[in-house]
């Protein structure tokens, strides 16, 4: 198994602020059951994606005419082997209603802002810290914009009725509402690290529960927004 891509953290104007990137592959598990005629190695893959989701991406949103819904979602760095597991099956399935796998994004750019004079993102610890930092604001962004009823998101959608990839495609405009530019063609949702976290989650070796106030820190990642993109 070939490890996942680890992209290069870039510099904004100040020495010691950089950003480190990171691109998530967003599912929402349907209503569908996996295809009998799957491949027995994706199978057993997809078996796992779907009898394994962490709590915390666990939700109830509020839908719009609906009310409070359930919501599982999985989230994997794009080029992973779980996301190309899910993607496989979805482009493989492409007609299935209900489908078991709903794709939120294929590919949803965040920018982590952290300090480097404190982390060190050589540290596979702190890499894996500010992963679950990015996939934690994902998740919040994520359901924001699904319970705005100005995106049109129904029940359908997120169980699968609609097909796998209809949602993404609703979604994609609203996600990226929230990017911005550092300089380069691409942009990316960005946010300021908690480093306390980070730095106590590298030293101990495992994840601490934070809450954080949404994504307010977009209006100080922008001021960084002038260094080059990796």
């Amino acid at each position: 198994r070939r490890p996942e891509e680890v992209k290069r953290p870039f510099s904004s104007q100040k020495k010691s602020g950089s950003h480190f990137p990171v691109s998530l592959t967003v599912i929402a598990l349907g209503e569908g059951t996996i295809a009998r005629n799957t491949q027995p190695k994706l199978l057993n893959r997809l078996r796992q994606l779907v009898d394994k989701v962490p709590k915390e991406h666990r939700c109830s949103i509020e839908l719009p005419k609906e009310g409070a819904v359930s919501l599982n979602m999985r989230l994997f760095v794009a080029n992973s082997e779980d996301a190309k597991a899910a993607r496989e099956y979805v482009f493989a399935n492409a007609q299935q209603r209900p489908t078991p796998f709903v794709i939120l994004s294929h590919a949803l750019p965040i920018a982590v802002s952290y300090d480097a004079r404190l982390l060190d993102v050589s540290d596979a610890n702190v890499v894996d810290c500010l992963r679950k930092q990015a996939k934690t604001r994902a998740v919040k962004l994520i359901k924001e914009t699904i319970a705005n009823p100005a995106v049109g998101v129904t029940l359908d959608h997120l169980r699968g009725h609609e097909g796998s990839m209809s949602l993404a495609e609703l979604l994609e405009g609203p996600l990226m509402e929230h990017a911005i530019s550092f300089g380069g063609d691409k942009k990316y949702i960005a946010f300021a690290a908690r480093k306390r976290q980070v730095i106590s989650d590298s030293t101990l070796g495992k994840e601490q529960e934070d809450s954080f106030p949404g994504l307010e820190s977009l209006a100080s990642a922008a001021m960084h927004s002038q260094g080059g993109a990796a």
